[in-house]
C-alpha cells in the first residue's frame, strides 16, 4: 500500500481543527466564566448537531456505501451499521466506567456527580448495614435515613477509658461497631464508675447501642459506660438529631412513638422488629443527594488519589473516535463533507467549558488543565493521520464498521454525559437548543 503524505497530512490537520475548539472552551471556562445555563444551551446545540451528523454522515452514508460498493442488501447493511454502533457504545461504557475508578470522572461535571454519588452509596451501604442492627434506628422511617447518615461520627475509645458518667448531660447515642463496653450504676451520690458501690448492669458488644435516652428524653445519664476493650463507636449527637426532628415530621412522629413505648416497656417486646435487610435496602435507595460539604470532601480525596493518566485516557476516549472518523473519510478537501467536523467543533466547546469548570472546582491548576487538553489535541492529530494512512485502502465493510464503532462511542458519550449535563443546568430550554443544532447541521448537508 502506497501512502499518500498529502492525504495523511490533510486528515491530521482536519482532526486538529475539529479539536482545537477544546482549547477555545478551556480559555472560556478559565477566563470567561460563562453561566452554567449559557454553557448548557451551547452544549445542547452541539448535541443536536452531533446527532444529525451521526445519523447522516455515519449511519446512513455507511449503510449506503455497503449497498452501492459492497452490493449488500439494505437489511444486511443495516445489521453491519447497527452492530458497529452497539459495539462502540459498549466499549465506551465499559472503558468509561473503568477509568472513572481511577479519577477520569473529573473531566465532566455530570460524571463527577454520578461517580461521587456512587461512592457515597457504597459507603452508605456498609454504614446502613450496621445501623440496621440498632432497634432505635431501624424503627425510624428508612426513607429519612439519608439525613441521619450525615450525623454519624466515628469515635475510638481505648480500653479502660470512660465514655460518659452517670449524671452527665445526655448528648448522644452510641452504636458499638467493634469491641465491648460495661454499663455500671452507682447507688450513692458519687458519679465515679470506680466507686466501691458501682454495680455492673450490662455488658454490651458490637451491634448494640447505648445512650438512647439522651435522644428520646434529654434526661441526664442514668449509668456510667466504660470501654472493656478498644472500642470503635458510631456517635449521633443530640443537637444534630434534634435538627432532623425539626425538619422531618415523619422522623419526629416515629421517635415520639418509640419513646412512648419505651416508657411502658422495652420496645423490642412491644413491636415487631423490621426486617433489617429490607430496611437497609429502602434506606439505601433513598440516598440520592450530595451535600456541598460531602462533595468537597470527596472531590479533594479524588484529586489526591486520582491518576492524571486516567484523566487523559478518559478525555481521549471522548475525542479520539471523532478523529478516526474524520481521518478515515478524508480523501481530498474538495470531496470532504464538513458536516461532521463542524458538529464535533461545535460540541467540543461547551464540553471543554464544563470540564474546565469541574476541574477547577476539584482543585486543578491552570497549567494542568491546559496540558491535558493540549495532549488530547495532539492525540487527535495522530489519530486522524493514522486512520487515514491505514484505512485508505480499506474495504467498504471495514470502513463502515469502524465508522459505526466510533459513532457508537460518540453517541454513548452524548447520551450519558452531554445530554444529562445540559438538561441539569439548562432546563427545558435545552430541547429547543438541541433542535436548533440539529437543523443547522442538517443545513450543511445541502450547502
Amino acid at each position: 500500500m502506497l501512502l499518500d503524505p498529502f492525504r495523511i497530512l490533510g486528515a491530521a490537520l482536519l482532526a486538529t481543527l475539529a479539536m482545537t475548539s477544546l482549547l477555545i472552551g478551556v480559555v472560556i471556562g478559565l477566563y470567561g466564566r460563562p453561566s452554567r445555563r449559557t454553557n448548557a444551551i451551547i452544549m445542547a446545540f452541539g448535541t443536536g448537531a452531533l446527532i444529525q451528523a451521526l445519523a447522516l454522515e455515519l449511519a446512513f452514508e455507511g449503510a449506503e456505501r455497503l449497498i452501492e460498493e459492497a452490493h449488500l442488501s439494505g437489511l444486511v447493511s443495516w445489521c453491519w451499521v447497527a452492530a458497529g454502533f452497539v459495539l462502540g457504545g459498549v466499549l465506551y461504557s465499559l472503558g468509561n466506567h473503568w477509568l472513572d475508578d481511577y479519577g477520569a470522572a473529573l473531566r465532566h461535571p455530570a460524571l463527577t456527580k454520578l461517580y461521587l454519588l456512587r461512592q457515597k452509596r457504597e459507603r452508605s451501604a456498609d454504614l446502613l448495614g450496621r445501623l440496621a442492627r440498632v432497634d432505635l434506628l431501624c424503627s425510624l422511617p428508612p426513607e429519612e435515613m439519608e439525613e441521619v447518615l450525615l450525623c454519624v461520627q466515628p469515635v475510638h475509645v481505648a480500653a479502660g477509658e470512660t465514655i460518659f458518667r452517670q449524671g452527665d448531660t445526655g448528648d448522644a447515642l452510641y452504636l458499638i461497631d467493634q469491641g465491648e463496653v460495661a454499663v455500671l450504676v452507682n447507688d450513692s451520690a458519687s458519679n465515679t464508675s470506680t466507686a466501691p458501690n458501682a454495680v455492673p448492669l450490662a455488658r454490651l458488644a458490637a451491634g448494640q447501642s447505648f445512650g438512647e435516652t439522651a435522644l428520646l428524653t434529654g434526661e441526664p445519664r442514668t449509668a456510667t459506660v466504660t470501654a472493656i476493650t478498644d472500642v470503635a463507636l458510631l456517635k449521633i449527637g443530640k443537637e444534630h438529631f434534634d435538627e432532623l426532628l425539626d425538619e422531618s415530621p415523619r422522623l419526629r412522629q416515629a421517635v415520639e412513638t418509640l419513646n412512648s413505648q419505651r416508657l411502658l416497656q422495652n420496645v423490642a417486646t412491644l413491636r415487631e422488629r423490621p426486617d433489617a435487610a429490607a430496611w437497609q435496602k429502602i434506606a439505601l435507595a433513598n440516598v440520592q443527594r450530595l451535600s456541598r460539604k460531602e462533595q468537597d470532601v470527596l472531590l479533594a480525596k479524588q484529586v489526591a488519589t486520582g491518576s492524571p493518566l486516567a484523566l487523559f485516557l478518559g478525555a481521549t476516549l471522548d475525542g479520539i473516535p471523532a478523529s478516526v472518523v474524520i481521518g478515515a473519510n478524508f480523501e481530498t478537501l474538495d470531496a470532504f463533507r464538513f458536516t461532521f467536523l463542524v458538529a464535533i467543533f461545535l460540541s467540543s466547546v461547551p464540553e471543554a467549558i464544563g470540564s474546565t469548570l469541574g476541574m477547577r472546582q476539584a482543585g486543578f491548576g491552570t497549567r494542568r488543565i491546559f496540558t491535558l487538553w493540549s495532549l488530547l489535541v495532539l492525540a487527535a492529530t495522530l489519530a486522524g493521520g493514522l486512520s487515514s494512512a491505514f484505512l485508505a485502502e480499506a474495504s467498504p465493510v471495514l470502513l463502515t464498521v469502524i465508522g459505526a464503532i466510533a459513532g457508537g462511542g460518540i453517541l454513548a458519550m452524548v447520551s450519558s454525559v452531554m445530554m444529562p449535563e445540559a438538561y441539569e443546568d439548562g432546563g427545558p430550554a435545552v430541547g429547543l437548543a438541541t433542535i436548533a443544532g440539529f437543523l443547522v447541521a442538517f443545513l450543511f448537508a445541502f450547502v
